[in-house]
Order: C-alpha cells, then structure tokens, then sequence
C-alpha cells in the first residue's frame, strides 16, 4: 500500500518529480498529524533546475548498517512525504490523477515517471516526460538504479527517497534548523546519509545542537552502533587511542565549551584520520571556538551547520510551541489563547531558545490543564509557584492565558 502524505507550505529549493502507479488519496495523515495541503502552483514560483544538488564529496568511510530499502519520497525541502510500502511494486508519479503520486498543477507531465523496486532499491525510468527527468546532474536516458538520500529531478520538482530512519528524524530536522537556515534541513539530512565526513554544528545554549547531532548519527549508515558522546578529551595519549576506538565505525559527538582549551595538537589529526573510522560531530557556540580547539586548517575540512537561534524565529514560534503542546498531549494551540498573549510570544526574544520554549510551553499546558500556578508547578517541579509565575511574565504573558477563559 502507498499513502500520500500532504506536502507544507515551504517553497521549495529545487525542483523534481516521480512517477508512479496506482491512485493515491491526498488525506492520508502524516505520521506525527495531519500536514498542511501544498499551495496552489501560482504562489509558489517553483525553480526549473537541469540538475539535481550534488551528493557530498566524501574523503572519510562510511558502513554500511544493513539492508536499506527506500520507504518514502519527499520533496526536496517541503515538509511531508509519500509512503511506498515495501511490498509495492511498481509507483507511477505525475500530474494526472490516475498515477500513484499524483501532483497536478505543478507542470509535471501526465505520467512523468516511474519506480520499479529491485530488492533494496528503486530503479527510475522516464516516461517520455517532456521537461526530462535528471539525476547525478544528468538528465536520465534508460534507468538509473537509487538508495536512500539519492534525489532526482522530475522538472520542475526534486524528490529525496527516505528509509524509515530518515522519515522519523526528518520532522526534528525541520523543528531545529527551521525555515530560514543557512543549511536546509533536507540539505543536512542528505549530508548524514550519504556521507560519512566530519561536521560543526554551531548555535546559542538551548539550540538543540546535540539532539540534531543525535538525529544526523541515526539516519546516517553508522546508525547500528551508538555514538559516543562527550564533552572532554583525556590528556594522556592512551587515553586518547582508547576514544578513537570506541568510537570506531560509529559518530563521535564532541562538545567543546565557550573557554575550552585547545585539543592536543598531536590529536587532532587523529579525529580526521579515515585509519580511525571516526566521524566526528563537533558542538560548538561559533566557529571561532571550533577553530581555536582544532585550527583552521581542520575546520576548514568540515561541513558547518549553523543553527539560527529563535530570536530570528518569531514567524515559527507557534508552530514550534504547538508542536510541544502536542508532545505533552495537550489539546489546545497557541491561536486559543489571548490575542495579547499570542503577540506575547511572538515578539519576545527567547534568549533561552528551545529549553526556554519547552519551558513556557509545559508551564502554559499545566496550568490550563490543573487550573493553577501551585499544582502546576508541583507537576513540573519547579520549587515555587512564584517561580512559574516569573517564568509567565518575563514572557509577557497575561492572565487569563486563554480567550475561552474570559
């Protein structure tokens, strides 16, 4: 069976399309909620790419975790996906509504392309479409065979095929880096799958940085083994060989602090060399702390993800606190509560980013839900229900927190 799931409202990248057959319904929910319906065509303004975005150059070893089957498309930088199920077949992507990913209004043509699974992967074929379809920068004569985090253009849209780890972690990317970042998020997801290279992961306290490390390690192929995460290197050499070993054919995450010293220099190199095995996921406040720790020269050799803090977020700061509202299984969204309280968070600055967020957000929930400061704060475990209260108005929130309270 394949289901469509709804595409957002991102505009997308770049563009690309697939082709399969048999109908697909367009309600089908996303695995965490329903998604929002694509925009119409005529808002999106859509890129028409020759080529898909290159794969990474990968000078480091990556292991294979076994067989890996694609599960999903989605498209490039749109939040949402179509489900493949592994017993289908065949899957025919276009703009007529007969075809098993049907996307009208978008240019693609009627019957556009077409996946056929062999095994563990999904052979492509064009269908005589009349912008092409294009893969590996090229545009496809015959079949090409792809995996997961292979892309490929059906013009004018680009899709990604996802493995079951990468439609599970796929939402935290979008949640973390957000709609504005340097690096997209579909970016980063293909960097972790199909490359096994050293990254730098920057951004204030409360960005999340080691749980997008977490999310990278479990799409990427060394996500049989746990990573190895720390926040300190031993200063004995055995100690050193000891890291690197166990850190062998998985990820090491390394957090470095504001005032960290610089690692030996003699380790360093240690941490690039492919004889080890290591990809080494490096958290940092900023670059110039990276470069301090390991020098240029090796910080230069490092794909750099910056996470923007949510001081430059406000457009998505309800979507994220809804997004934890339904995490505590709480059934109200930000657009119930006040007016004022809703501008409230908008325009404060969340110094704390997502640990403040979190914060705030619990607090909200159990004080609706419990009908007070005092026991909510006894649930969250705060020491005073002044202290909550605190929490409330730096925030700029207003009692009652909801309209249906007035």
């Amino acid at each position: 069976m394949i289901r469509n799931r709804p595409l957002g409202e991102s505009p997308l990248a770049v563009a690309c399309l697939v082709m399969l057959s048999a109908p697909m319904s367009p309600t089908d929910k996303d695995r965490q909620g329903a998604t929002a319906p694509p925009p119409p065509a005529s808002s999106r303004s859509p890129v028409t790419p020759v080529r898909t975005p290159p794969l990474p150059d990968d000078r480091f070893v990556g292991w294979d975790a076994g067989p890996d089957p694609t599960t999903a498309l989605c498209e490039y930088d749109v939040e949402g996906d179509w489900e493949i199920g592994r017993d289908v077949g065949e899957v025919s992507i276009g703009g007529s509504s007969e075809c098993t990913i049907s996307i009208p209004g978008r240019g693609l043509s009627a019957r556009h392309a077409l996946l056929e699974r062999r095994a563990h992967k999904l052979r492509l074929h064009d269908l005589d479409s009349s912008h092409g379809t294009f893969v590996r920068e090229r545009r496809l004569e015959g079949s090409a065979d792809l995996s997961p985090g292979d892309m490929f253009t059906a013009r004018p849209m680009t899709f990604v095929c996802l493995n079951d780890e990468m439609r599970q972690h796929r939402p935290t990317l979008f949640e973390i880096l957000g709609r504005g970042a340097d690096r997209s998020p579909d970016w980063v997801m293909v960097q972790a799958v199909t490359g096994s290279g050293p990254l730098l992961l920057t951004g204030e306290t409360g960005c999340d940085l080691g749980r997008l490390a977490h999310a990278i390690h479990a799409m990427s192929l060394r996500r049989s083994r746990q990573p190895v995460e720390v926040s300190s290197v031993p200063h004995e050499r055995a100690g050193q060989v000891a890291l690197l070993r166990q850190a062998a054919k998985t990820s090491l995450i390394l957090a470095l602090a504001q005032d960290g010293p610089p690692l030996d220099p003699e380790f360093a190199p240690m941490l690039f060399s492919a004889s080890f095995g290591v990809r080494l996921i490096l958290l940092a406040p900023n670059p110039d702390v990276a470069r301090q720790a390991l020098t240029d020269a090796k910080v230069a050799l490092m794909q750099h993800v910056s996470v923007h803090p949510l001081a430059f977020r406000s457009g998505e700061i309800d979507k994220l606190i809804d997004h934890r509202f339904a995490q505590r299984s709480f059934s109200l969204r930000t657009a119930d509560l006040t007016p004022k309280n809703q501008e409230a968070l908008k325009s404060y600055a969340w110094p704390g980013n997502f640990d403040e967020l979190r914060e705030v957000a619990d607090g909200i929930a159990a004080h609706k839900t419990l009908g007070g400061l005092r026991p909510a704060a006894e649930l969250l475990g705060i020491p005073s229900h002044h202290k909550l209260a605190r929490h409330f108005e730096r925030v700029g929130l207003e009692f009652p927190l909801f309209s249906e309270d007035n």
